[in-house]
């Protein structure tokens, strides 16, 4: 189970991450992609999730943590296709809920049904408050790097 609700988790981060890893290949950039500011850390999961959905991939990208997107190995992860991307693209998300904030580190459950099944999902995905705003950050990210601690601390007791 532990290892479902990691690689769930992983998907909102790595499809963002790769997608501004690919947004910032040498193509063209839209400047009129901003990021909401002032949006609670669910909403951040919520715009991020509805953005990625829509295929407005630059834009769920400004969703993801700098240090997850920065991070090489989140991109080779998806590269080799480990990542479950297919998950969002046929998921309906149903329900958020903020499970525990402290400090600058939030973690939001995400509920998400697989579209034409009776298949529910409910995965931990976790946030860093970064200059006032919610980032999601990968889940492997949270467990390799210290600065993640009271973070790793949160998603142990949900």
């Amino acid at each position: 189970m532990n290892n479902k609700i990691r690689r769930l988790t992983a998907i909102f981060t790595l499809l963002a991450v790769v997608l501004l890893a690919a947004g910032c290949g040498g193509g063209k950039s839209d400047s009129s992609v901003k990021r909401i500011a002032g949006l609670p850390a669910d909403g951040a999961v919520k715009t991020f999730f509805e953005t990625a959905k829509a295929g407005n991939l630059d834009e769920a990208a400004l969703y993801v943590s700098p240090a997850t997107a920065n991070d090489p190995r989140v991109v080779i992860k998806y590269l080799t296709g480990k990542t479950g991307l297919d998950v969002i693209k046929d998921a309906n998300l149903l329900s958020l809920r903020k499970a525990a904030e402290q400090g600058n580190y939030a973690v939001v459950v995400a509920t998400l049904q697989q579209q034409n099944t009776a298949s529910i999902l409910v995965r931990p995905v976790g946030l860093e408050k970064i200059d006032g705003e919610w980032y999601i950050v990968d889940f492997d990210k949270i467990y390799q790097d210290a600065k993640y601690q009271i973070l790793q601390q949160l998603l142990n007791k949900i």
